[in-house]
């Protein structure tokens, strides 16, 4: 069964979800499990695909996706290899502020600086607080692509940025061999769904607030194909649905002394602030 032959099976546990409150999940979570089960088994024979799992995900996406605005902290960990220490951990902590289809705005402070970036649907900015550095690129007129056009011309990593792709949960069904919902568990006392998958490089982990608001609460990757398996994790607090957000805050003013520079291309042997992760 392929993945666009799943969707029907996708849908209808959606729909089922969509009737069910926390505790009438629990109560029937295993008539579920047997449903999904029965919607999933042929195409089990090649991947191991939770259709409930799935409609979850799917939930999840589609929530997010229809919100008209959000913000969210981002507080993340991840390791760095250093050939004379191994892994070493680092963290930041991150605000992402996204006004519909072409705004974002992202504060970050921790170890890879102190710094923003800026879209206001025609141009983006980044800016090194600490060094009172600025660079500024023409962007196309939505998030998505220039979120792909910053990160694929110049290695620009954005928090929260998966989530916001409408092709998300597909993506992830086109790599993986496996993903399965765990069970319900708690992270930081919010009852969640807890989702686990694996491709053939990663491993990863997913923790979905359950309704009204499907929001990710927690996620965790592990690069299995790399040198002592580097981990990203990352946990997504203070969510504020369709809050009213001023268009001036996506709008990069410059501050006093600011120094303009360039962004160096992916290929360039160059290092600017902006190109490190």
């Amino acid at each position: 069964m392929s993945v666009e032959a799943s969707k029907k099976g996708r849908k209808f546990v959606l729909q089922l979800l969509r009737s069910l409150n926390l505790q009438d999940m629990k109560k029937s979570f295993l008539v579920l499990s047997l449903v999904c089960l029965t919607l999933g088994q042929t195409h089990a024979q090649t991947a191991k695909f939770d259709t409930m799992a799935v409609s979850i995900m799917d939930r999840m996406s589609e929530f997010v996706g229809e919100l008209s605005s959000c913000s969210a902290t981002v507080n993340a960990n991840y390791d760095v290899n250093s050939q004379e220490l191994g892994l070493i951990k680092h963290s930041d902590v991150e605000h992402v502020y996204i006004g519909g289809a072409d705004k974002l705005l992202i504060t970050s402070q921790g170890d890879k600086g102190d710094r923003q970036m800026f879209y206001d649907g025609k141009m983006f900015t980044y800016y090194s607080v600490d060094k009172n550095h600025y660079a500024q690129v023409k962007a196309p007129g939505n998030v998505v692509d220039m979120i792909d056009q910053m990160n694929k011309d110049y290695g620009i990593i954005f928090p929260m940025a998966d989530f916001m792709y409408p092709t998300f949960v597909d993506d992830i069904l086109h790599d993986a061999s496996s993903l399965v919902l765990l069970g319900i568990t708690k992270v930081d006392g919010k009852e969640c769904y807890h989702i686990a998958g694996a491709s053939k490089d990663k491993t990863f982990q997913f923790w979905i607030s359950e309704g009204p608001f499907y929001v990710p609460v927690k996620m965790v990757i592990i690069n299995t194909a790399k040198e002592h398996m580097p981990q990203y994790e990352a946990t997504y607090t203070d969510w504020q649905i369709n809050p009213v957000l001023p268009a001036s805050i996506f709008e990069f003013k410059m501050p006093p002394g600011a120094q303009k520079i360039k962004l160096h291309p992916v290929n360039s042997m160059k290092n600017t602030p902006a190109s490190k992760k």
